[in-house]
């Protein structure tokens, strides 16, 4: 299982000698977004599908391929 990483201050101590805080450019935090389950793109993909089709057989199909079948059926449309 993967943990998530807690965003914390820095500490007085943690900065270099006589640097200020203020002098920091900038703070970089990684954000998941999407770490477990179905993205976006595979729901819409399986949604239009079944309804298309009406085959759970081929929404799952079209779910794994996700955006690239989203993209055909919008331009086949």
């Amino acid at each position: 299982m993967v943990e998530k990483a807690k965003a914390e201050r820095m500490r007085p101590e943690d900065y270099a000698p006589g640097e200020s805080p203020m002098r920091r450019s900038a703070t970089y935090v990684r954000k998941e977004i999407v770490s477990k389950g179905v993205g976006f793109g595979s729901a819409l993909a399986i949604a239009i599908s079944f309804t298309t089709h009406k085959s759970i057989f081929w929404a799952v199909i079209h779910g794994f391929f996700s955006w690239l079948y989203v993209i055909y059926y919008a331009l086949t449309r």
